[in-house]
This record gives structure tokens, C-alpha cells and sequence, in this order.
């Protein structure tokens, strides 16, 4: 017969509460309590009633999470951050992939709300606003990672794009950069806009104007930045006299078709030309050179979120209605190898 809670309190000659807020991990319990639980827990071979859960607190216990390209290491350490909460809260994950399409992104919501989740989490393809419309009709809670809609208030948690631009432009300037190429993701996406912002902003308080940095934009993929510098590239008569000595790229994805060119035309990073990637992904550090890049901590971010979502789900059951909350988490530069000093003037 499946073991009880009623069973491991009459093993330990403690209450039945107790055992629950121990398993549960609340702050009240002591830690050698906790401890003493988990051990008989498993010693008898304890597992959680879900179906008797759903049924006392009329929740699905399944949290919805939306990204838009989940091969991303980036998003990867999100979903981590997020799945940290859901098993300390016995919460179930469940994934959806985008693929930056918004017809996709609204029918795996639609999926998601068939299914009864309490609430979402989502990394928006930004193509299409009405899904924060399709979410609020559907009267369930949600919160915005690392992206943001401008004018539309909403739940969002993210790494501050602004201050990430503005520390990659403080290292190359300091550096003694002063011409630079942004290999953006398309600028209909939030962080793209504001990593350039933030960059740009750096650069005028040290009295340089916008026009220092040329953009090249590409769809942010790998392959995409790879065809886009190849051009850029191919407008030089000659390569060792390129007209930018550093570059900020969109992502550390991006940097790496950015790599890729380079290599192809024989040019070294960063002694042609100094080399900034974002995200500081797993891959960054074993790139060639490793890639000085901006750690947004993705795990962070998902972790932070999941608390927010949390507390919304449990609003949802009174009549608190707090006002959306933008947290904000400061990024850090990661600087490695592929950015030096200026060998050479323009």
C-alpha cells in the first residue's frame, strides 16, 4: 500500500503538518526536521498524491513556459531557474519552442491553456502583441522573460539589455576603440534595440555620436550573422583596414558566425578586429579566442520569474490585484580574450 503522510508522522511522532511543511520546505520547519522527514519519506517509499493536490486547491499544478528557441543555451538556463522553483513547489514543466513565429507561439499557448496550466512563462517572439491579449482573456497569470513589449504593462523579469550594451561599450572604449559594428538580431526584437541603446549611450557620454557604430543586422542565428559579415567583409578593398576595430554582437550565437568569417578571410580576433559577445552562453569560454561576453544570468532571471509567477497564482485566488512589476537584474561583463587594444587606426 502507498505510504502516507499520516504514516511517516506516526514513524516520527510528529503531526501530519508537520511532515507536509517539512516536505515543502517552509521556513518554519528546522532543518534537522526536514531532514529526518525526507529520510523516512524515502525510507518508506513516499510519493506526493498530486491528484488528491488538484483536487483541494482546484489548481493543475503544470506551468507553462514558452521560448522561442529552445536549443538556445541562454534559454536553457531560464528553463533551469524556472524548474528549481517547480520541484521545491511540486510543479510540473511544461515546454513549448516557437521558433520566433508568432502563429506557432499562439497556438502552443492556446495548447498550454487546453491543458489547464496555472500560469505562463514566456519568451515572446515580439511579431505579434495580441498575445498578451490571448493570455489576459484567458484570465491566467503570466510573466515576460527577457524580452519587453514598449507600452504595454505586463509582468516582465529580465537582465538589463541598457546597462549590458552600455558595459560592452565602457570595455572597448577603454580599450581605445572608437569605431564600432553591431551584428544586431532583427530590431523589432526588444533586447536588440536596447543592447544597441545602451551602447550608444556609453559612447555619447564620452562625446562620440551614434554614427561611430555601423549596424548590420541578420536574423540571429549562427548561419545568418556568418552571410551577413562575409558581406560587410567583402566591401573592404583591404582587410587588414576595416572600418571598425571592435564589434558587439547580438548574441554569443551571433559571435560565432562572426568567428566563422573571420577564420574564413584568414583575419585574427582580436588582433584585427576585438570581438564582444552576449549572453555568455556554455560555449563562449571554448571559443577560439574565448569570447569576452555579457553574462546575463539566465538562471537567475528564470528563477526570479518563477517566484513572480507564483505569488500572481496565488493573488489570483483573492482579491489582490497588485500592479505589474518589471524586475530588472543587472548584467556582468565577462571579459576573456577576444578583445585587446586598438593595434591600428582608421
Amino acid at each position: 500500500m502507498r505510504a502516507t503522510l499520516k504514516d511517516i508522522a506516526e514513524q516520527l511522532g510528529v503531526s501530519i503538518n508537520t511532515v507536509s511543511r517539512a516536505l515543502r520546505d517552509m521556513p518554519d520547519i528546522g532543518q534537522e526536521t526536514k531532514d529526518l522527514v525526507r529520510e523516512t519519506a524515502a525510507r518508506l517509499g513516499y510519493r506526493k498524491n498530486l491528484a488528491a493536490s488538484r483536487l483541494r486547491t482546484n489548481r493543475s499544478l503544470i506551468l507553462g513556459m514558452v521560448v522561442t528557441d529552445i536549443s538556445n543555451p541562454v534559454f536553457s538556463g531560464m528553463i533551469k531557474g524556472v524548474e528549481k522553483t517547480c520541484i521545491q513547489t511540486s510543479y510540473t514543466l511544461m515546454l513549448g519552442n516557437s521558433n520566433e513565429d508568432s502563429n506557432e507561439e499562439a497556438a502552443i499557448i492556446s495548447n498550454m491553456l487546453d491543458h489547464g496550466v496555472d500560469g505562463i512563462f514566456l519568451v515572446p517572439s515580439m511579431r505579434n502583441a495580441d498575445v498578451l491579449t490571448q493570455l489576459e482573456e484567458a484570465r491566467v497569470p503570466y510573466v515576460i522573460l527577457q524580452r519587453k513589449f514598449t507600452g504595454k504593462a505586463a509582468n516582465y523579469v529580465q537582465s538589463s539589455d541598457i546597462k549590458g550594451g552600455y558595459l560592452a561599450a565602457e570595455h572597448l572604449y577603454q580599450l581605445g576603440h572608437r569605431s564600432f559594428l553591431y551584428v544586431s538580431a532583427p530590431m523589432h526584437i526588444s533586447s536588440a534595440r536596447e543592447r544597441f541603446e545602451g551602447f550608444v549611450s556609453y559612447l555619447k557620454e564620452k562625446g562620440l555620436t551614434e554614427s561611430a557604430v555601423q549596424i548590420q543586422e541578420c536574423d540571429g542565428t549562427r548561419s545568418g550573422s556568418y552571410k551577413v559579415m562575409k558581406k560587410w567583409l567583402k566591401q573592404h578593398s583591404d582587410l587588414k583596414q576595416l572600418n571598425a576595430t571592435a564589434i558587439l554582437c547580438f548574441s554569443d550565437y551571433v559571435a560565432c558566425g562572426v568567428y566563422s568569417a573571420f577564420a574564413k578571410y584568414n583575419l585574427k580576433i582580436p588582433q584585427d578586429i576585438s570581438v564582444v559577445g552576449y549572453d555568455n552562453n556554455e560555449y563562449s569560454d571554448m571559443m577560439l579566442p574565448p569570447l569576452t561576453t555579457i553574462d546575463i544570468r539566465p538562471f537567475k532571471v528564470g528563477e526570479r520569474a518563477s517566484k513572480l509567477l507564483l505569488e500572481q497564482i496565488d493573488n489570483a485566488k483573492t482579491d489582490i490585484k497588485p500592479e505589474p512589476q518589471e524586475i530588472i537584474i543587472s548584467p556582468k561583463l565577462v571579459v576573456r580574450e577576444s578583445t585587446g587594444v586598438v593595434e591600428r587606426g582608421i
